[in-house]
């Protein structure tokens, strides 16, 4: 039985403190959030990089920012859409890894590698005001920030929050990201305080997910992720008049649909199935390429675990099958990397690009994965080095 399969079998179980320990004894390990997890666990992989303190002979221990910067035709031009960096917070609250890499160490090493820029992940915060100092100091690199619904901007999906963003000087804010760390979803999948969470649905006026593990008949979004719907679709950023991207967090796979289909309803423009692959979500491929199939701009995105050299081969048929299942046109490589000791992003690009050539991918499909979507979704121009 997979690892998330036998959590979600007992959660009840492990709800208890003595279930917990028993749990860890059994060499459980973390029961966190995907990014806390060892490249390549389980089936479908918990997360881009090793947690802190991971186990010899389990992942590199550590990386240097000195390390030779990876060189792969991949990344010239490249726009990783899933940063994760500093300054983030780390603390007992959430339990969120430790970042490796900050904002300005990050621009140096993409930058070196040939890239054209990264969105600035936060789980937590709005990043645009971040995006909007780097871009001061490196003008000619495409950095982007975004926002997440957590509980950080309240107990429910704020679109306020959302125009608050993009009313931002610079408008580089650009991404809203649905709840994630805090979904209703994630409190039924992770065994971790607070239990609390920021939902996106309802079954007829109760919980959505009020009898799980069995999804909802009949769900319904809530009126303000409708409105945040609304406002996705029809607000500009200032100054720099972008259009906002709706991504769909760490929300269930019916959740997602939902989202998506409502997302299509009112005119979003550009939308990002989140990780869909990691098992805090767990789609399955055919539902991917449905969900995908829903619009003409709906992008899955595939974070960059498949790529590390200790990944299982299982991990790496699953993401090599979806993603030629789903099609380049309609799919990107994120990194998801920026923990602490996890490889950083390029590297973790890098890693992708070499695994997907030998898996049979073109050039000019790598050049859709890393380059060319990530520009149609930002709404900026075509990257100038592309494979015709």
């Amino acid at each position: 039985m997979k690892r998330g399969t036998w959590l979600r079998a007992f959660r009840p179980a492990l709800l208890s403190a003595g279930a917990l320990a028993l749990a860890l004894a059994l060499g459980l390990g973390q029961i966190g959030t995907a990014e806390q997890q060892e490249p390549g666990e389980g089936t479908r992989g918990r997360g881009a990089g090793p947690a802190a303190g991971a186990a010899p002979g389990r992942g590199r221990a550590t990386y240097s920012l000195n390390d030779p910067v990876p060189n792969d035709p991949a990344l010239k031009g490249a726009i990783d859409m899933h940063a994760h960096q500093d300054p983030d917070s780390f603390g007992p609250s959430y339990g969120q890894a430790a970042r490796s890499i900050d904002a300005l160490d990050l621009y140096t090493r993409a930058k070196a590698s040939g890239m054209r820029g990264f969105i600035i992940k936060g789980h937590l915060d709005q990043t645009a005001g971040l995006a909007y100092y780097m871009r001061k100091l490196h003008p000619e690199f495409e950095i982007f920030g975004g926002m997440g619904s957590n509980l950080t901007t309240g107990t429910k999906v704020n679109p306020w929050a959302i125009t608050h963003m993009a009313e931002m000087k610079g408008g580089w804010g650009r991404i809203v990201w649905m709840p994630s760390w805090d979904s209703e979803n994630s409190i039924h999948r992770l065994a971790r305080k607070p239990w609390s969470y920021v939902a996106v649905a309802e079954c007829k006026g109760l919980p959505f997910w009020i009898n799980y593990p069995k999804p909802c008949e009949g769900g319904e979004l809530l009126p303000e992720v409708k409105e945040a719907m609304r406002v996705i679709a029809t607000t500009k950023t200032r100054d720099s008049n972008g259009d906002l991207v709706l991504a769909t967090g760490h929300n269930s796979p019916p959740e997602v649909k939902l989202m998506v289909k409502e997302a299509v309803r009112v005119g979003v423009k550009h939308i990002i199935i989140t990780h869909p692959l990691l098992d805090i979500v767990e789609m399955e491929p055919h539902e991917i390429k449905e969900t995908v199939e829903m619009g003409p701009e709906i992008y899955a995105e595939f974070t960059s675990q498949f790529g590390n050299p200790n990944a299982r081969p299982e991990v790496v048929k699953l993401y090599v099958d979806t993603i030629k299942l789903v099609g380049a046109e309609h799919a990107f490589i994120s990194s998801d990397t920026g923990q602490l000791n996890s490889n950083w992003q390029p590297d973790a690009l890098a890693n992708c690009a070499k695994v997907l050539r030998a898996n049979g991918f073109t050039e000019r499909e790598l050049d859709l994965l890393l380059k060319i979507n990530p520009a149609k979704i930002l709404g900026i121009a075509p990257p100038a080095t592309s494979a015709r």
